[in-house]
This record gives structure tokens, C-alpha cells and sequence, in this order.
């Protein structure tokens, strides 16, 4: 009853709604209208970068199983194809963030956006084998700009970071989570050449319709005045998250490319492809929920827990199947995707603003170059034992990095970590 009366006092009446409507909008409410046109554009252009480079390189999981089956071959054969593609696009972050603070961010996330189409146009051209090997690994060669330069462009332009990083992580996980399903209906209808060539072209416009907004990029400003003693412990704090991103970016990797096989083995009468997509469907709305916190709420708090609610989700997991598995699987994902805004936040506190797309080079680096090594994990698991081992393993890596959190909490308990405007 006191809740509601509350309620009522401040919303009840026409003139608090009429405040309601006329305030600047908070959150999430109206998302658009929160940013002004060069934010806007920023965020249209990296919205395409984020979208392109996951949607490309989760094509090949869903494809592979498709490809196997198609020309005869072992499954995990094929996926040990996309090994040095995941590579590629984990360790070509390094310099592309180096090299995206020496130049302008938006041009390196244009060539980004229009290349990864034809790289992914390439695949359609070449024989099973060593040649799709090639052409995946110059899918990750331009997926690798976007990351760095995108995340940079972001943190310096967009005011409401964490809100930007939101929305934008979330454009990232719908193309993680249509990647499996257009997948699926493409090779259906054109076989897994023809869904390689088509979803290519379909990234080539998105690239051209966006790389003409004009964006006035903020220039990176001088090294921060700060004491020898606080870059010292800033570059401590950045080492500590480092290693804790290293651990997420293999659980990330993992459970990225064996989902779509084992809801194929798991998962009857939905369609693998389908069943991916709906479970990363719930990783957008943990993208939007966790940008809103970390520009609300202390990040290093909003870091460890989100982790720690993802573990007993990723371990049931490994028992569950049909309807159960999808639903855990989907909490799983809207805990393990929704931290990104909170990492890519920490992130940004932990770099000066001059080096901000060189750190965020350097954590791409970790997480999808040492995280494209769960590809090898995974094709042992499957020689060996069973997909349910590879999300034991995953949990195992949670784990690990939910103690690091606790850590980085601990090392810096005398005072919340917010996020900053940019």
C-alpha cells in the first residue's frame, strides 16, 4: 500500500506525467533521442562494424556443420578450419588499435566494415580444405580493425559511455545471434557456398550505406597529469583485468563455436541454427542491462557479479537438454554477454585517453587471439569425451576469472569505480 501510495504521489497526476514526458530521456527509454547527430552517426557506423564482425565470424560454425555433412567429412575437422581466422581476429586487434591512434578511428572501422564483406564473399569461391582456411583468416583479418577502433571511437565521442557501449554491444550480439539462423535458411535455399556469397553481399551494403556518415572524431588528448604512483597502479589494475578477460575471451570463444553442434545433438526438432540464435537473443537485453548499470552503478561490483550469476548456469548446462538447456543456456548468455559494456568501461578507466585503442587492442588481443585457442580445446574434447565437457571447462574458466574479479574489487576497495563521460 505505501509503495503504491508512493507511486501515486509522484506519477499520479497529469503534471508529473507531463514532466515525464518532456525530461531528457534516461537509460534506455527512447534510446536514440539521448545522443546528438555526430553521436549518432558514431554509433550507426561502429553499430555496423560490431554487427559485421561477429556476424561473419560466427557464420562458420553453424556452415561448418552444414559443410561436413555436405561433403563427408569430420566435424571436427572442419571447425579446426576457422583455428586461424579466430586467431587472426583476436591478435590483429593489437595493431589495429595501435595503429587507430595514430589515425583517425572512423576511417579504420570503414575499411573494416567494407572489407569483411568481400572476405566473407571469398569463402564461396574456394574448395573444402586449406583454401577456406585462407579465406577465414582474412574474414578475421578485417574483422580485427572494428573492435579497437570501434570501442575507441566510442569512449571518446559518445558522452553516456556506458549507455554508447550498451547499444553497441548489443548490435554485436544480434549479429552473434542472427549469424546461426541466416546461416541456416541460406545454405537451406543456396547450399553453404551460396549462404557464404549472398550474407557477403549483404555486408557489403550495410558497409557502404553507413561509411559515408560524417563523424567529427574527438582528437585523443595529451597524457593524463596523473603521478608516476597512479600510472604505475593504473597499469596494475589494467594487467589484473587483462588476465581476467583472457579467461573470458576462451570461455567466450568455446562456447561460441560448440553451441550450434550441441543443440544439433542436444536440441531435436528446433533446428541448431534456430536454437543459437533464440539463446544469444538474451544476450542483447543483458548488453542493454548492463550498459544502464555501468553508468549507474560501481563497475568493479557490476563485474564480479554478473560473472558470478553466469557459473551455475554454464555447469547445468553440461546435464540439460531439449527446452531445459535452451532456458539455462539463455541465462548463461544474458550474464556472459551483458558484462561486455562493464569490461569495455573498466577498460576505458584503465587507459590513458592517448593509448585508449591501443588498450582496447591489447584486450581484444588476449580475449580472441589466446581465446581462439578453445577451438583446439573443443576438437580434443570431442576426440576424447563429449560436448558436455567443453561447458565444464567453460565453467572451469569462470570460475578462475570470478576470482581475479574478487580481486580487482579487493585491490580497489577504498573507493567505487564509476564510469566517466567521455
Amino acid at each position: 500500500m505505501l509503495a503504491g501510495h508512493g507511486f501515486y504521489r509522484r506519477w499520479g497526476s497529469c503534471d508529473a506525467l507531463r514532466r515525464l514526458a518532456d525530461a531528457k530521456p534516461a537509460g534506455y527509454i527512447s534510446l536514440f533521442s539521448q545522443f546528438n547527430s555526430n553521436e549518432r552517426h558514431t554509433l550507426a557506423l561502429t553499430a555496423v562494424g560490431h554487427f559485421g564482425a561477429h556476424f561473419a565470424m560466427l557464420l562458420f560454425p553453424t556452415l561448418a556443420v552444414i559443410l561436413a555433412r555436405e561433403e563427408g567429412l569430420e566435424l571436427q575437422q572442419v571447425l579446426s578450419w576457422s583455428l586461424a581466422g579466430y586467431l587472426i581476429f583476436g591478435l590483429g586487434a593489437l595493431p589495429a588499435g595501435f595503429l587507430t591512434d595514430h589515425l583517425n578511428a572512423r576511417w579504420v572501422v570503414r575499411a573494416g566494415v567494407l572489407g569483411l564483406g568481400l572476405a566473407t564473399m571469398s569463402v564461396s569461391a574456394v574448395e573444402p580444405g586449406p583454401a577456406v582456411a585462407w579465406c577465414l583468416a582474412l574474414v578475421g583479418v578485417f574483422a580485427s580493425f572494428y573492435h579497437p577502433a570501434g570501442l575507441g571511437l566510442i569512449s571518446r565521442t559518445v558522452r553516456a559511455r556506458g549507455a554508447g557501449l550498451g547499444l553497441n554491444g548489443a548490435c554485436g550480439v544480434l549479429g552473434i545471434a542472427s549469424a546461426p539462423l541466416a546461416a541456416q535458411v541460406a545454405a537451406g535455399w543456396l547450399g553453404w557456398r551460396g549462404a557464404y556469397l549472398f550474407l557477403g553481399m549483404l555486408l557489403c551494403l550495410l558497409g557502404l550505406a553507413v561509411s559515408s556518415l560524417r563523424i567529427d572524431e574527438a582528437v585523443p588528448g595529451p597524457p593524463d597529469g596523473e603521478s608516476r604512483h597512479e600510472s604505475r597502479e593504473r597499469r596494475i589494475l589494467f594487467l589484473i583485468l587483462l588476465l581476467a578477460m583472457v579467461f573470458g575471451g576462451l570461455s567466450y570463444r568455446a562456447a561460441t563455436v560448440a553451441l550450434p553442434a550441441y543443440f544439433a545433438e542436444r536440441v531435436p526438432g528446433w533446428g541448431h541454427g534456430t536454437a543459437t540464435s533464440l539463446v544469444y537473443l538474451c544476450g542483447m537485453a543483458g548488453q542493454f542491462a548492463g550498459g544502464y548499470l555501468a553508468d549507474r552503478r560501481d563497475l568493479r561490483i557490476l563485474y564480479l557479479a554478473f560473472h558470478a550469476l553466469s557459473l551455475p548456469f554454464v555447469l547445468l548446462m553440461a546435464a540439460a537438454s531439449g527446452l531445459p538447456l535452451l532456458l539455462v543456456s539463455g541465462v548463461f548468455v544474458f550474464f556472459n554477454l551483458g558484462m561486455q559494456p562493464i569490461e569495455n568501461s573498466l577498460v576505458a578507466r584503465f587507459t590513458p585517453d592517448r593509448w585508449r585503442s591501443t588498450g582496447f587492442g591489447l584486450k581484444f588481443a588476449a580475449t580472441f587471439g589466446i581465446g581462439g585457442l578453445a577451438v583446439y580445446g573443443i576438437r580434443e574434447s570431442l576426440l576424447y569425451y563429449s560436448f558436455a565437457y567443453v561447458f565444464v571447462g567453460i565453467g572451469v574458466l569462470v570460475g578462475l576469472l570470478c576470482c581475479i574479479a574478487g580481486y580487482l574489487a579487493w585491490r580497489t576497495r577504498a573507493a567505487p569505480l564509476l564510469n566517466r563521460a567521455a
